[in-house]
């Protein structure tokens, strides 16, 4: 696991692409977005993502991203990460859990209609809130509609069975959520994830001290 949050850590800190591979993160709309359907990450980077599927404890298949505050750059490495996995071949499915603050239908320029919320509320089901994206085996679902009181949404009885249903339908499904110290929505979600990724800031969270996550950490998160 120390190999997996240097590889994460390595993906954080080394997002940068190309400017055509960086319109899929452009945040303002676009009527005809780019997407760089034959996205290349080097192989070492790969190899080091895949470290996942080794877990003593069996295959990985859920991921919480999450971070301590605002702006610290969780949707652009849970990208990085599900593109990664994608063009190595497995199924991804994106999972907009940020019901505060929703980035991943402006990101792919899709409509967040239909999506999380809806899912949860039980007025869709899971193929009909499961949108394609132009890049091979990468799927995303939205956040849905805002709700007036989202930590209710997650109080939904059916979240156990949809998660099962996601694993089912794909290689892995990788969660975007809100700060985690600042909602409660991350930590209900976090419980029932294979594992969480905390995206931390270097030089500024933390006191401005560079560290890393002990493994008995992780594992109480």
């Amino acid at each position: 696991m120390a190999k997996t949050f240097e590889a994460l850590k390595k993906a954080e800190k080394e997002h940068q692409i190309s400017p055509e591979e960086s319109k899929v993160f452009d945040l303002k709309p676009k009527p005809k977005p780019y997407i760089p359907v034959d996205f290349r990450i080097s192989s070492q980077i790969i190899e080091e993502y895949h470290i996942l599927n080794s877990h003593p404890e069996g295959k990985i298949k859920t991921l919480l991203f999450s971070s301590s505050t605002e702006g610290e750059g969780n949707s652009t490495v849970l990208i990085n990460f599900g593109i990664t996995l994608a063009s190595g071949g497995d199924k991804v499915l994106l999972v907009d859990a940020n019901l505060r603050n929703p980035t991943l239908h402006d990101l792919f320029t899709i409509d967040k209609k239909s999506g999380f919320t809806e899912l949860l509320l039980e007025k869709n089901t899971l193929n009909d809130v499961i949108k394609k994206t132009q890049i091979k085996n990468l799927s995303v679902i939205t956040s849905g509609i805002p709700h007036s009181n989202p930590f209710s949404v997650f109080e939904s009885k059916s979240l156990d069975s949809l998660i099962e249903q996601m694993k089912a339908h794909t290689d892995w499904v990788l969660f975007d959520s809100p700060p985690i110290n600042s909602y409660n929505d991350s930590s209900t979600l976090a419980a029932k994830m294979d594992g969480v990724v905390m995206i931390v800031h270097a030089e500024k969270t933390l006191n401005r001290r560079k560290m890393y996550i002990p493994r008995w950490i992780y594992k109480m998160l």
